[in-house]
């Protein structure tokens, strides 16, 4: 049976750019494949902004999309006066509070009957009380991350004292906020992106049922083209405007890639992604090539050789192993990066928090052809087998069906 969508989003995801815009234009494709009807309300942020116009007219079929400007930009006065002026609230919670975004879904949700609105994000559950107001509909949050987990990690590998008070002091907060939101109960059902995230939802005080859907690949779509691959080489991608991968790059040129470097002189290490700070231009008298954007992330992907995600904080699942995996990439990850993925250490990955011994994984696969490729078509099959789209996305409608059945019994 098809059901009637809305999806309310905290950014624009076109272009899809970093792992939460390719983890909600995913689903909204497969939604749509699957024969679901959808309408897409988002935020249009200065960091993710979007003339609708501009969409290719493929995803345009996708859905019904809606986008209202909110000024999301961090302003360090109305944080500072937040922090001085405010016991709980969290400053980056209030950046999403839009008088126009809430009168806008009020408007489409008065002309639209839907079955199911799927929050995406923490900070569009804000506006909850617009939606029941106004839809009797099944009421579903995706928990792309634990936010206030990214704000701790962040805080516990900074240096700089005043912004480990900041970073810890916006943990608390965001902390308080989320356990607060899911303590009152007031969505049907949530749906994290991990099995890990679900155990840490339910500990902040969650009680509505609880379903893991991760980000999926659509399989049949995959840019199958041939692209010659550069072996032995080493490479990152991700979008740069976003600390955690600043963070982690940092630390793999300064203390990873100059055993390297040393040891395979000849190797080049690329660096890609959007955004990138004038800094890195400097980094690459080591060999190390900065791209920035590219054209094509599966082009860059499939032509270069090993992987790396060497993340030293954030939350809930990194979207471009997942990319990386499905195109036969052999990785090398810290834990936090591979954390609800489920992937085997040695298996379909490796995974390494000291320099020293990221650095030997590394050479391991730069050096034995053999083991690479064996890991690629592990990971490959790994990616067939659990984060197909199509069978994600059926998985998750019966789970809504089931929950709308319930629902409609109780009432």
């Amino acid at each position: 049976m098809s059901l009637k969508i809305l999806q309310v989003c905290s950014k624009a995801f076109w272009p899809p750019k970093d792992g939460g815009a390719l983890a909600m234009l995913a689903m909204t494709k497969a939604y749509h494949k699957a024969g679901h009807q959808v309408t897409v309300l988002m935020m249009n942020t200065p960091k993710h902004y979007l003339t609708l116009r501009t969409m290719p007219e493929e995803v345009q079929e996708y859905a019904n999309f809606y986008a209202v400007d909110v000024d999301t930009s961090v302003k360090i006065a109305d944080m500072l006066a937040n922090i001085i002026f405010s016991r709980d609230e969290s400053y980056h919670v209030q950046r999403f509070t839009s008088r126009a975004f809430r009168a806008e879904l009020e408007r489409i949700l008065q002309l639209n009957e839907y079955d199911v609105i799927q929050l995406e994000s923490l900070f569009t559950t804000q506006y909850v009380d617009s939606i029941r107001a106004h839809s009797d509909a099944l009421v579903v949050y995706r928990a792309h991350n634990v936010e206030h987990e990214i704000w701790e990690r962040r805080a516990a590998s900074e240096w700089n004292p005043i912004k480990k008070y900041l970073f810890d002091e916006t943990a608390v907060r965001m902390k308080k906020y989320e356990g607060k939101t899911l303590a009152s109960q007031p969505f049907d059902a949530i749906i994290p992106i991990t099995g890990r995230d679900a155990g840490l939802i339910k500990k902040l005080g969650a009680q509505v049922p609880v379903q893991v859907s991760p980000f999926a690949v659509d399989l049949e779509d995959l840019d199958r083209s041939e692209i010659e691959m550069e072996y032995p080489s080493v490479f990152f991608i991700g979008s740069m405007d976003w600390i955690p991968n600043q963070e982690g790059v940092d630390w793999f040129i300064k203390e990873v890639w100059p055993m390297i470097n040393k040891r395979y002189p000849e190797v080049s290490f690329y660096l890609a992604g959007r955004n990138m700070p004038n800094r890195y231009q400097s980094s690459e008298k080591l060999n190390i090539k900065v791209v920035g954007e590219v054209e094509s992330a599966a082009a860059f992907i499939k032509s270069k050789a090993v992987m790396v995600a060497p993340l030293l904080s954030g939350s809930g699942m990194r979207v471009k192993i997942i990319d990386g995996m499905a195109y036969g990439k052999a990785i090398v990850a810290t834990r936090i990066s591979a954390e609800g993925i489920g992937a085997k250490n040695g298996e379909h990955l490796m995974i390494a928090d000291e320099p020293e011994d990221f650095a030997e994984r590394v050479g391991v696969l730069l050096e034995h052809r053999d083991i690479y490729n064996i890991m690629s078509r592990d990971a490959m099959n790994f990616v067939n087998s659990r984060f197909d789209s199509a069978k994600q996305i059926a998985s998750l409608v019966d789970f809504y069906n089931g929950q709308r059945k319930k629902k409609k019994q109780k009432s």
